[in-house]
């Protein structure tokens, strides 16, 4: 395997300051870009940066990340905390508690129904939308996050409402720099229930 430039090495600390990228996964990262891509050092380095941070921001942290460099090690025991500094971390987790597991129940079969309708439709080559109700969408009040930075898991839950996120619809394994979420989720201790 080729070990990446340093100008890959600083981007990455610039950029994603923590947790720390995983070394042998940066350079399976930086060779799968080198062998299928076919990228110059020289004058494709801005391309091999969107590639590694595409690939980094599709992957899994638990896979990418150096345990123990994200979430400070006091933030999983602490009974208030506050997370300083730039991190990144993943979304495994995406919970409504703001309505009844009833009515999300209901929405859940109501959307299971449109997606075998929709299959059965396609399989006998009945593409037309023409009439067609959309797919429900899950009520929306108040989200409870699991926030991973590949080995600790926080939960957090939203403060102010947070448009980018939407059961049903934000995959899980989505990034999000702790700049965004400061004033917008409050992060409960790990071992309590939100």
């Amino acid at each position: 395997m080729t070990p990446p430039p340093a100008q890959v090495l600083q981007w990455l600390k610039r950029t994603y300051p923590r947790p720390t990228v995983d070394p042998e996964w940066l350079e399976g990262c930086y060779t799968w870009i080198e062998q299928e891509l076919h990228l110059d050092t020289t004058r494709d380095m801005s391309e091999i940066l969107n590639n590694v941070d595409t690939q980094l921001l599709e992957s899994s942290f638990s896979d990418s990340m150096v345990a123990g460099t994200g979430f400070p090690p006091n933030v999983l025991n602490a009974k208030q905390t506050f997370l300083e500094g730039p991190i990144l971390v993943e979304v495994i987790g995406i919970m409504e508690i703001g309505h009844s597991a009833y009515s999300l129940l209901q929405i859940y079969e109501s959307r299971q129904e449109y997606r075998k309708q929709a299959d059965l439709r396609a399989a006998g080559g009945d593409a037309d939308v023409e009439g067609q109700k959309p797919m429900p969408k899950y009520p929306r009040s108040m989200l409870q996050l699991q926030l991973s930075d590949g080995v600790s898991t926080l939960p957090a839950v939203e403060s102010v409402k947070l448009p980018e996120f939407e059961l049903g619809e934000t995959p899980l394994g989505y990034k999000v720099s702790r700049a965004f979420l400061l004033f917008a989720l409050t992060c409960p201790i790990a071992k309590h229930n939100c």
